[in-house]
């Protein structure tokens, strides 16, 4: 039975940055889930899609509160891109939203897709306080992406318009070397808490081989394959299905 919810604005400080996103609540929150987005496509959205904004509105009609935000230099947030700081923004989300009355306590689940899901493995890695982790085509490494530094922002210039600072753009052997840090395979090592593996038979982005990687290298750790599914599994309704199941048999 849907849950009535209220959803506001929510500004996120991290660094010297206030980064934009929202929350939805329901009238009482089972747990919380924070949304956190992959790199963006240059490509316009597609007519229907309400974006993360939608995906948690889906999260609070079944009880749970669901945060959301643009990470630096992306959409409406200010700043440069630099997966370390995408981690950094990551772990001043789940503070903010940790900080909103009635959701100290309750269990928090990091859900990331794709370049967001290597950023909420390194969160969690790190110390954030949370009690579950989702990964919803998260790239096991960035070999092909950030092996040649200059290929890597060629791509992040073209393929997602995100800006990059000045010195990135001198000299991206930095900047990319931080990917490394970054890597979903190696984060998830070692991580004892419970963690749900999605990953579409269809995506062409990310090799599926990378969520059997994932899952193997996680104590804890459900695979499910989504059959026909692409690559933006949070536009997938079977694959939500699967992730409201599990945590309502994770967090009874």
């Amino acid at each position: 039975m849907p849950h009535p919810a209220q959803e506001r604005p929510l500004d996120i400080r991290c660094d010297d940055l206030i980064l934009r996103g929202g929350v939805c609540l329901p009238e009482k929150a089972r747990g919380v889930v924070v949304l956190l987005h992959g790199i963006p496509s240059v490509a316009p959205s597609e007519e229907g899609d309400e974006g993360y904004a939608g995906l948690a509105r889906v999260f609070a009609a079944h009880g749970w509160a669901a945060a959301w935000a643009d990470m630096r230099a992306t959409r409406s947030s200010p700043g440069s891109f630099s997966i370390e700081g995408w981690v950094r923004d990551a772990l001043a989300v789940v503070s903010t939203v940790r900080a909103l009355d009635g959701l100290g306590e309750v269990p928090m689940c990091l859900v990331g897709s794709s370049a967001g899901g290597a950023v909420s493995a390194a969160a969690v890695q790190r110390g954030a306080p949370v009690q579950a982790l989702v990964l919803l085509a998260a790239p096991a490494d960035w070999s092909s992406f950030a092996a040649d530094p200059w290929e890597g922002l060629r791509r992040i210039q073209e393929d997602s318009g995100m800006r990059l600072s000045v010195e990135t753009l001198a000299d991206p052997t930095g900047w990319a070397g931080e990917f490394e840090s970054v890597a979903t395979e190696e984060c998830v090592r070692g991580l004892e808490l419970p963690a749900l593996v999605l990953h579409g038979s269809e995506d062409d982005v990310v090799p599926l081989d990378h969520s059997h990687r994932i899952a193997s290298a996680a104590q804890r750790a459900r695979l499910v394959v989504i059959g026909g599914g692409d690559h933006q599994l949070r536009r997938n309704h079977a694959a939500v299905r699967v992730v409201l199941d599990w945590l309502r048999e994770t967090f009874p």
